[in-house]
C-alpha cells in the first residue's frame, strides 16, 4: 500500500514537474504486427523495433515536420523537444508504411480520453495527410504565378548529421526563422568539440512551403537531388561544411 501510494506520489511530481505528457496511439492493424510500437515508462521517446529494417520515421503535422533516418531494426526516438499538438508518425519498412498517432498536452488539465484518431487500413500517405502539411490558403493557391522574394520566406529547412564513435544519425525538419540562431549556435560550439567536430548541418530557405514538402515527402532526397528550383534556395542558407 505505502509502495503503491510512493509510487502514485511520485508519478504525479514527475507530471507536474515536466507539465506535458504524451499519449501514444500504435497501430493494431494485422499488418502492423511487424513493428513493435511503444513509449518508454516515463512517456518521453518512442520505441520502435523490427525484425526487418526501419528505413526512415516522420513526425509531423500542419506545423511540424521532422523527418529521422534510422537504417535499424530498432531505434529510440525522443519527443521531448516535440511541440504540443496531435501529430502523425509514420514508420517506412521497406514499401510498407504504418501510420501511427500521438499527442502532446499540457498535464494541467488531467485528461485521461485517448486520441480521437482513427487508423487507417492502407500503410501509404494519403492526399488527406499530404494536406496536413498543407497551410496554404486557397486565396494564395488560386494565384497561378507567385514572385518569391527574401522577405517572404518564413520556413527552413533543416538537415542535421550527427556522426560520432557511437554511431550516426540525421534528421530533418521544418523550421522558422527564429529558430535558426540558436541552431547554428549550438553547430559552430559542436564543431569546436572533439565529440560533435564531424556533426553537419545545413538549412535552406523554403519559398513554398506546400509544395516543397509534398516533394521532399515522397522522395526523401529532394532536397540535395535538385539542381534548380523555384520553391527553395538549394544553395544553403547555413552549411557547417563551410565554417
Amino acid at each position: 500500500m505505502i509502495r503503491n501510494l510512493a509510487i502514485l506520489v511520485f508519478t504525479l511530481f514527475t507530471l507536474f514537474t515536466y507539465g506535458q505528457r504524451i499519449t501514444f496511439q500504435k497501430n493494431v492493424n494485422h499488418k502492423a504486427r511487424a513493428l513493435k510500437q511503444s513509449l518508454t515508462k516515463n512517456g518521453d521517446s518512442l520505441i520502435l523495433e523490427s525484425k526487418k529494417n526501419i528505413g526512415q520515421v516522420d513526425i509531423f503535422n500542419e506545423d511540424f515536420f521532422e523527418s529521422i533516418d534510422i537504417d535499424s531494426t530498432k531505434t529510440k526516438i525522443d519527443l521531448k523537444m516535440l511541440p504540443i499538438g496531435s501529430f502523425i508518425v509514420q514508420a517506412r519498412l521497406g514499401k510498407k508504411r504504418i501510420i501511427m498517432y500521438l499527442r502532446k498536452s499540457d498535464n494541467y488539465e488531467i485528461d485521461t480520453k485517448q486520441p480521437k484518431f482513427k487508423l487507417r487500413k492502407v500503410y501509404k500517405i494519403t492526399s488527406s495527410e499530404l494536406d496536413a502539411i498543407d497551410v496554404t490558403t486557397s486565396k494564395t493557391k488560386r494565384k497561378s504565378k507567385t514572385t518569391y522574394k527574401k522577405k517572404d520566406v518564413k520556413f527552413y529547412w533543416v538537415v542535421y548529421e550527427s556522426n560520432s564513435n557511437f554511431g550516426s544519425r540525421k534528421s530533418m525538419k521544418l523550421a522558422y526563422k527564429n529558430e535558426l540562431p540558436e541552431l547554428i549556435k549550438k553547430n559552430k560550439l559542436e564543431l569546436q568539440s572533439k565529440v560533435g567536430s564531424d556533426n553537419v548541418l545545413r538549412i535552406y530557405a523554403i519559398y513554398n512551403k506546400n509544395k516543397f514538402m509534398r516533394k521532399q515527402f515522397r522522395n526523401p532526397k529532394y532536397y540535395k537531388t535538385v539542381k534548380k528550383s523555384k520553391l527553395f534556395n538549394v544553395k544553403p542558407y547555413y552549411n557547417s561544411l563551410n565554417e
